[in-house]
């Protein structure tokens, strides 16, 4: 997992760094991963022409690892400008361009190069900047590589400018830094990676752990084996699921869909009787469960949890439910077992406070959050869920005895313990119908199937597995808005139709 550290931590960690290994080292060292970064940009696009990498230069260390970067990349080959952004200039830096070749412009003379550019360096500012400095203009479309942080970004808060500068790549120097994930960060940042430089943080205390794509991988693959292509449908997870209703009939059949195309071993569905033709329609894969036969499945599962002996190995409850008329008597049975369930949309204003031994994953927005600290007592507001999301989300795990998922493009994973996880995707095209269902779906697969929980038998799954798996399915969901807006409008139908590539790109 990936240490975020603020602001003030990265500041205090860099002072001692520089005061070790020198200002100059540092930058060359920042300034060769930039380039490394700036090289994989350019080769993703191929021209036959000479490329032209314009970097915006600001005043300090920044615009110094910027120009430093630049010679390097002249030496690769590229043809390179630099556009002075400030009144002050790296001297050190700068000597090092022009020995390279470069050449410096004022800002104001090099707009036709913008234009041009195969590639843009945005090295202004960094987490040097404060709010209202002047910022340039880009040319739409001009494919920007930010240096430590996108130019009109506060690091530390997340908050951003009208006009911020805003990054196709972020390469972000030392560590994590809170403000590129919360706030307006995730929306501006574009695919973010770290460089660390060898800092060293071991006196520092994370403020959470972010969940990347190949870390999830990693998480996917804890207790997989070789053995599990000789299992049986009922040994691959059991999922099931109780959502839906004459109002909400979609929710349901999106959240089935998601479920089977995910490869789930069996889904079982409890819905209305008015729907049942709908979502057998939708996801024909499905067998139907009512009253007595989850009552069964409770029973069972006080003697096996997980494995060949379970009837339903996980639950997915909520999507779609209209809260006036819930199946409250059966839902409340399913409440008091310990099979791992994720609870969305209506569910949650069912789910009970205070203790309890099952294992669950509540899936709310902020509003849905504002609802569920209302009912525990705690009144706050979206704007303040938004103002310090984990906090917040942290009331909630506590109140609820639960892991809770707060959606968004930066999704933030709480345990009852305070631990927490955050997976930042900002593919701002899920922020559509449905696409909580088919998240539903996801999760509801990932803690049905005990390969991936790593658990059979009469154990529980712990909460730190609940959170991993929560963050997977996060990180997988976001992975598959980002592929499936790459030809197209995203909708829920469509996520799902991606649904089975996506999983294999995880190793499904």
């Amino acid at each position: 997992m990936i240490p975020v550290y603020s602001v003030a931590q990265v500041r205090v960690v860099e002072s001692q760094e520089i005061a070790r290994r020198g200002d100059a080292t540092l930058m060359k060292l920042a300034a060769t991963a930039l380039a490394s970064e700036a090289v994989a940009m350019l080769d993703e696009h191929p021209l036959t022409t000479q490329s032209l990498v314009v970097g915006l230069i600001g005043p300090g260390n920044n615009g110094g690892d910027g120009l430093y970067a630049l010679a390097q990349l002249a030496e690769l080959g590229c043809s390179i400008l630099a556009l002075q952004c400030t009144d002050k200039i790296h001297a050190e830096a700068l000597a090092d361009y022009t020995k390279a070749g470069g050449t410096l412009l004022p800002l104001s003379q090099g707009q036709d190069a913008l234009a041009n550019a195969s590639l843009v360096i945005d090295a202004i500012y960094g987490i040097g900047y404060r709010p209202g400095a002047d910022l340039p203009n880009l040319p739409r479309g001009a494919r920007v590589l930010a240096c430590d942080v996108p130019s009109g970004l506060d690091a530390a808060t997340g908050l951003a400018d009208d006009d911020v500068l805003l990054a196709e790549r972020t390469l972000t120097f030392g560590a994590m830094k809170t403000g590129l994930l919360i706030g307006d960060g995730p929306l501006v940042t574009g695919e973010l990676s770290v460089a660390s430089l060898d800092f060293d943080f071991s006196e520092q205390n994370a403020q959470t752990q972010l969940v990347d794509e190949n870390v999830a991988r990693e998480l996917l693959d804890q207790h997989r084996s070789w053995r599990d292509a000789g299992r049986h449908k009922y040994q691959r997870g059991v999922l099931g699921l109780i959502a839906g209703s004459e109002l909400y009939p979609g929710a349901a059949q999106l959240t089935a869909r998601a479920a089977v195309n995910c490869g789930v071993g069996l889904l079982r569905t409890h819905v209305p009787e008015e729907i049942a033709g709908l979502v057998a329609a939708a996801a024909p894969e499905t067998v139907p469960l009512d009253d007595e036969q989850i009552r069964e499945a409770l029973s069972s599962a006080r003697r096996y949890l997980h494995g060949r002996g379970a009837k339903i190995s996980a639950w997915a409850i909520g999507p779609g439910l209209d809260s006036r008329t819930p199946p409250t008597g059966i839902i409340a049975d399913v409440f008091t077992s310990r099979q791992p369930a994720v609870i969305d949309a209506s569910g949650l204003e069912l789910v009970p406070t205070g203790p309890s031994e099952q294992p669950r994953v509540l899936t709310p927005h902020a509003k849905e959050l504002r609802m569920l600290l209302r009912r525990a007592g705690v009144s706050v507001t979206t704007e303040e869920i938004a103002t310090d999301p984990v906090r917040w989300t942290r009331w909630a795990a506590l109140a609820y005895n639960a892991v809770v998922l707060l959606k968004g493009p930066t999704s933030y994973i709480v345990a009852p313990n305070g631990s927490s996880l955050v997976v930042c995707h900002g593919a701002a095209q899920l922020a559509t119908a449905g696409s909580g269902d088919v998240l539903t779906g996801i999760l509801g697969y990932l803690l049905s199937d005990s390969s991936i929980t790593g658990v059979s038998g009469l154990q529980t799954v712990s909460n730190s597995r609940m959170m991993e798996l929560t963050a997977c399915a996060a990180s997988i969901h976001g992975y598959l808005g980002r592929i499936t807006a790459k030809d197209g409008t995203v909708s829920a139908s469509r996520l799902i139709d991606r649904l089975p590539a996506a999983m294999k790109e995880f190793g499904f």
